[in-house]
């Protein structure tokens, strides 16, 4: 089963210090989710789209992408824990830049609102860059702990928005970037 992702990706550094994060939780045997998704860059979802048309979503992304968007920073100083499906992550403030291109973006994709997942939708998301995803609250509880004792906080900066296709087999996940929209450098 596919589905589609609006997501934020982010400056080289910040991309290595998540990566770096998911490789520990990896060898520490904490979780492999992260490092087995294939394709998967650290991000932040700002929408999340299953049963669709991929044709309209393209056609509506390469749209949006006609405006000029800025890039922006924004600062990791927490770690956290989704307790229902046991993922774990770095949470970043909101700016205002943030938010409004979350709202920027659902207002334009509003004929898609009935097939964005509820968790992504205004009023109820809550921005993460994921890090693990267990199988148990003992397992997330250790991951928690392994990850907050070597956690510094991070700035980072938003240099892309990307249209990602995300493929559920029954063996594995792997995303495929189909669109790229490059963030315009702001001094």
């Amino acid at each position: 089963m596919k589905t589609y992702a609006i997501e934020i990706f982010f400056n080289k550094e910040f991309d290595l210090y998540v990566r770096e994060l998911w490789k520990l939780c990896h060898e520490k045997n904490l979780s492999s989710f992260m490092n087995s998704v294939q394709g998967t860059e650290p991000h932040i979802a700002l929408a999340l789209y299953g049963d669709i048309e991929q044709l309209n979503l393209v056609e509506k992304f390469r749209e949006f992408t006609q405006y000029d968007l800025n890039e922006f920073e924004l600062h990791f100083d927490a770690v956290a824990i989704f307790p229902q499906s046991m993922v774990t992550y770095l949470q970043p403030n909101s700016t205002r830049e943030f938010t409004g291109l979350m709202t920027k973006i659902h207002k334009f994709f509003q004929e898609f609102e009935e097939y964005c997942n509820p968790y992504y939708a205004p009023g109820r998301w809550f921005p993460h860059t994921s890090i693990g995803k267990n199988n148990s609250l003992e397992e997330g509880l250790k991951t928690i702990n392994y990850i907050i004792g070597r956690f510094k906080p991070q700035i980072a900066r938003a240099t892309r928005l990307v249209l990602v296709e995300i493929d559920k087999g029954e063996n594995n996940i792997s995303c495929r970037n189909l669109l790229t929209k490059e963030l315009k450098k702001t001094t």
